[in-house]
């Protein structure tokens, strides 16, 4: 019985899965087919908002946890490692995993958790119904702003925090320990390969799209009351960074 019963959870288990990343995958074709509708002055205004409030809005935080993150990093890199390999250690550890992971972390607490919320407020209070009724466009004034909105926010926040995590690093370094060995920053810059900055630009991309595209799927998820919206906030955080730590390991292994 024991058995049985792991294999239905197991098959109850894949089922959810599935029927998630077919959602999602639905979401993105319904919103690549309506990027047309960025041309509308509505549309676009919507799109400059949620870049504001997921991308200028999260100036201070990202700024401390990227500097934090540099200086963590370098003093321990300059501690038990030669100078001539710092370079290369910034470029992997900080440009392309510590600091995207941050910002998704990040990104998903203020303007994932705040899309699911708005979402799911939109379809309680009859919102969504309303513009139904008059013939606006669900994918083009809710879908697409946001997912716009999201991922250029998230890459323009992540060449932001690798800059700043990068030179307050280099800064910090000195003053949590004179004692550290010495180099010039410009060398610092000029060792970052760009093949490690491009893998942190595509997992921006591919960040900015998962957290989007599962808050409006999990906002689009209640029914009655607002007691669910908690519920479904929830489920998407949980999502959200478990998709996004697959695909994160999957173009760290590819990109070696």
């Amino acid at each position: 019985m024991r058995g049985m019963d792991a294999l239905r959870a197991l098959g109850a288990t894949t089922l959810v899965v599935v029927r998630y990343l077919v959602e999602l995958v639905e979401l993105l074709g319904r919103a690549l087919r309506a990027l047309g509708g960025l041309r509308r002055p509505v549309v676009y205004r919507v799109t400059l908002l949620q870049i504001f409030f997921t991308g200028f809005q999260a100036v201070l935080p990202i700024t401390l946890a990227s500097v934090a993150l540099g200086i963590l990093v370098l003093s321990v890199s300059l501690r038990y490692l030669p100078v001539d390999y710092v370079q290369g250690v910034a470029s992997i550890v900080i440009v392309r995993e510590v600091v995207p992971l941050a910002t998704m972390f990040l990104v998903i607490g203020r303007s994932g958790t705040a899309i699911t919320i708005e979402v799911a407020t939109m379809k309680l209070n009859d919102e969504l119904s309303a513009l139904k009724i008059l013939g606006i466009p669900f994918d083009q004034y809710v879908l697409v702003p946001r997912l716009v909105g999201m991922v250029l926010a998230l890459v323009l926040l992540q060449v932001y925090a690798d800059l700043f995590g990068l030179i307050g690093g280099y800064w910090g370094t000195a003053l949590v320990d004179w004692n550290l060995p010495s180099y010039p920053a410009r060398d610092l810059l000029q060792g970052i390969d760009p093949s490690d900055f491009f893998a942190a630009m595509l997992k921006a991309i591919l960040f900015g799209t998962i957290v989007s595209l599962t808050a409006i799927q999990h906002g689009l998820q209640v029914q009655r009351s607002r007691r669910e919206i908690p519920i479904v906030t929830s489920r998407a955080v949980v999502r959200s960074l478990l998709l996004c730590f697959l695909v994160n390991t999957a173009v760290s292994v590819t990109a070696g």
